[in-house]
């Protein structure tokens, strides 16, 4: 019989603490947005909304964890022969990685602000990098994530240097985690 309080009190234990530390949720929705100059002017284009899991709570960061992905082919300038270009091997290779995945290893809140660390990767290149993001939670339970950073797209091997072509993307990327 003690034995019996005991698992049970160990599962309400253990079931708590994954109340109190954040579920893991689902991206519902969201947006990933760029911009990057050239020699006429800023591209600005979109990804498709991000997939993946997320564990947050706005209580315990450090014990966040975040597993995204994008999905390369969906790249969009409103240009179809700069879009199809893109999507080629000389850029994203979409066809051999078709996705651009982040997976968070450490998330902490640091001058009120968060910040996830993890590895990123592009292509076939995966590096280690620290993206700020802010996080709101909603009324209906759901959390507003979003996050602005720079990549420089050469790291990853998104084309080559070119005079026409700056080297450092700004990424918005947003996500609604349920």
């Amino acid at each position: 019989m003690r034995n019996r309080f005991q698992v049970i009190g160990f599962f309400l234990a253990f079931l708590g603490s994954n109340i109190a530390f954040g579920q893991t949720s689902k991206i519902v929705s969201g947006s990933t947005d760029f911009k990057v100059k050239y020699i006429l002017g800023t591209c600005e284009g979109t990804f498709a909304a991000p997939k993946g899991e997320a564990v947050f709570n706005e209580k315990s960061p450090e014990n966040a964890s975040f597993n995204i992905k994008i999905a390369a082919s969906t790249f969009e300038t409103g240009n179809d022969s700069r879009d199809k270009d893109m999507k080629s091997d000389k850029y994203f290779a979409v066809e051999k990685y078709p996705n651009i995945h982040f997976k968070s290893s450490k998330v902490e809140k640091k001058n009120g602000q968060y910040e996830a660390t993890g590895k990123l990767t592009i292509r076939d290149v995966t590096k280690s990098v620290t993206l700020p993001f802010e996080a709101k939670k909603n009324a209906d339970g759901t959390y507003s994530l979003s996050s602005k950073f720079e990549i420089n797209r050469l790291d990853y091997k998104v084309g080559t240097k070119d005079w026409k072509l700056k080297d450092v993307i700004s990424v918005d990327l947003k996500a609604i985690i349920k």
